[in-house]
């Protein structure tokens, strides 16, 4: 039998959802009616109560959690102040400001390392040698490490 289910980086389900809900600015509960409306409120408060044992991502806001079902139009209207109470508050704080400027660094790194991959993969003498360190990799016979520098060495020196 094997172990429970996890992605391709070992996590698993509820190790992901922990990692989300960790980061969320409003969790929002849905098909909040009908049959599911009792359910929807015990979700809720289970989330509310999750929330406040996790250490705040901010100094300005505290996550919210609501209910809304898009088949009664119910918290809908809610749903959205809160979006706009979020935006206000994080503004005001210079806080959004902040975030922005962070992910506008982030994505230049990340813009950076994807072409100097791609400069490297295409490379000739990488291209040429990269078939045969893998192969040597894979069996053992040489370490990634020393396959890395092999490679390094053959880009920074053609």
């Amino acid at each position: 039998m094997e172990g429970p289910a996890a992605d391709v980086h070992g996590r698993s389900p509820e190790g992901i959802k922990r990692g989300i809900i960790e980061r969320a600015d409003l969790v929002v509960v849905t098909k909040a009616d009908g049959d599911l409306l009792v359910p929807a409120r015990r979700i809720q408060a289970e989330y509310t109560s999750a929330l406040k044992l996790l250490r705040r991502q901010t100094r300005s806001w505290n996550p919210k959690v609501v209910r809304a079902s898009s088949y009664t139009n119910e918290g809908i209207p809610e749903v959205w102040a809160k979006m706009e109470l979020y935006r206000d508050t994080m503004l005001s704080s210079g806080e959004l400001q902040a975030r922005r400027q962070a992910q506008q660094r982030v994505w230049m790194w990340n813009l950076i390392q994807e072409n100097v991959l791609s400069h490297f993969q295409t490379h000739p003498a990488v291209r040429e040698a990269l078939p045969r360190l893998e192969e040597r990799v894979t069996r053992g016979a040489i370490s990634p490490g020393l396959a890395a520098d092999l490679l390094l060495k053959a880009f920074a020196s053609s």
